[in-house]
């Protein structure tokens, strides 16, 4: 008899063995260095993700070490990393479609969006369109073995200067560091020059005078030391925002039970939540510290904001012909209209938002609830 019960609890301790083993841990690449904000907001996901899955699924962040945002899409395709954000920015011949859609949020500077949280609603927005009606950004996105899990969004992107900027006039000729093509279009069409520089880059370009200003999100004036450089901040152009969404490999997604994908799901809600609002709150800080450092940070004069909405009206249009003629995309003007109308309902849904929690659970139940887990990624 004792035989036989220590042969039954032998084999109920490898049964529970056996199951600890099929807990699955997954891999997140983050971009950002560590101890940064957004890195805070990877860790916190990492644990919702064991959460939410009662330790069936947990997630492991590696902060910069093991792929760098230029490495991301190949590392992610490729199975290096299972999780990461893919700024697909990076990849223009890789994601057309999700590129293209980026760029419209220069929409949020419209007067009807225009507003500190114009970017947790470009965020629903966006992430609603592509998850739930965009069904050519699904298979480019399938095309590199990933899957697509929603979007963050920075705030949005101002001049912050070493010069004073008190009128149209005053732009031309200044050189703008430029993060990617609607700035550099911007700057063009304003008589200012692009300048192409990295972020890691426009510190010691505005500190020896190779940049007038720099057009970055006003989260950015403080997590990379503009805020020790410049003496003034113009709120209201150039706008836009970037767009920063996640993905994982399609091979891990798949490997997830149903139920875990739903979870996963939920946790995504609260990742894309909570980087949109760590930016909203860095953007906060480095605006309580700007007058204590004899920076003028402000809304930028009437005709300059003027100028800039008449810019955007034709830019819109624009992008639709740029992505045609270098992507062959017919889908411009039907996205910028579905993105428009997405924007009205996400600009009120977001209306007096007051955390990353709140905004979580709206986007959840707006947009990762609604999915279909079992046919998603496949």
């Amino acid at each position: 008899m004792r035989t036989a019960i220590k042969g039954i609890l032998a084999s109920a301790s490898m049964l529970a063995l056996a199951g600890a083993s099929y807990a699955q841990d997954l891999t997140f690449a983050g971009g950002w260095p560590p101890g940064s904000a957004p890195t805070r907001m990877l860790e916190d996901y990492a644990k919702a993700v064991e959460e939410y899955t009662n330790g069936d699924v947990t997630m492991r962040v590696f902060p910069l070490s093991l792929l760098s945002f230029a490495e991301v899409n190949a590392g992610v395709r490729d199975g290096i990393a299972d999780a990461a954000a893919n700024l697909t920015a990076y990849f223009p011949a890789e994601y057309p479609n999700l590129n293209m859609l980026s760029e419209f949020s220069e929409l949020v500077e419209l007067e009807e969006f225009a507003g500190e949280l114009s970017s947790t609603a470009f965020a629903g927005a966006i992430t609603e369109y592509v998850m739930l009606n965009c069904d050519d950004c699904q298979t480019e996105v399938a095309a590199q073995n990933q899957v697509y899990l929603g979007a963050a969004s920075t705030t949005s992107y101002v001049l912050q200067c070493v010069v004073p900027l008190n009128s149209v006039a005053d732009l031309k000729g200044k050189r703008i560091r430029a993060a990617g093509a609607y700035w550099a279009r911007w700057a063009e069409t304003v008589g200012a020059v692009p300048v192409s520089m990295s972020v890691n880059e426009t510190l010691e370009g505005l500190n020896q005078g190779v940049v007038d200003c720099t057009a970055s999100n006003t989260a950015d004036f403080v997590n990379f030391s503009f805020i020790d450089v410049v003496k003034y901040l113009y709120v209201g152009l150039p706008g836009a925002q970037f767009n920063v969404p996640f993905t994982m490999n399609m091979d891990a997604w798949n490997s997830l039970s149903d139920d875990s994908k739903g979870q996963v799901m939920r946790a995504n809600a609260k990742l894309m939540a909570d980087v949109t609002w760590v930016y909203i709150e860095e953007a906060r800080a480095g605006k309580e510290r700007a007058p204590g450092l004899g920076i003028e940070y402000t809304d930028a004069a009437a005709d300059l904001v003027q100028m800039n909405r008449e810019f955007i009206a034709k830019d819109k249009d624009a992008i639709a012909s740029i992505y045609k003629e270098r992507f062959g995309l017919e889908t411009g003007a039907a996205a910028a209209e579905a993105l428009n109308t997405l924007l009205v309902k996400w600009t009120d849904l977001t209306k007096g938002v007051e955390g990353g929690e709140a905004l979580a659970k709206l986007y959840y139940d707006e947009i990762f609830s609604k999915v279909d887990v079992a046919s998603y990624g496949k």
